[in-house]
């Protein structure tokens, strides 16, 4: 994969092979936000920057690899 990928969340956690409780306890993040994110994309769309970040830390990736949508506090804007 490069820079430039973007999925899911859903998707990165499961290429990782993390859980939703291993990725809560590394980021802080609690377990039902991750899974309030993973099923209905709007919630990612509202969630802060801050804690999309520390998801795509602990994924080891760059938060313009999340799905975001324009409506997203900073939204994801990959150079084609």
């Amino acid at each position: 994969m490069d820079e430039k990928t973007v999925l899911t969340l859903r998707q990165w956690r499961a290429l990782r092979g993390y859980s939703q409780r291993k990725l809560s306890e590394m980021t802080g993040v609690t377990e039902r936000t991750i899974i309030n994110y993973e099923k209905d994309v709007v919630n990612l769309h509202n969630a802060k920057y801050s804690t999309v970040e520390k998801l795509a830390v602990a994924l080891d990736i760059k938060v313009a690899n999340i799905f975001l949508g324009s409506d997203s506090e900073k939204p994801n804007y990959i150079n084609k």
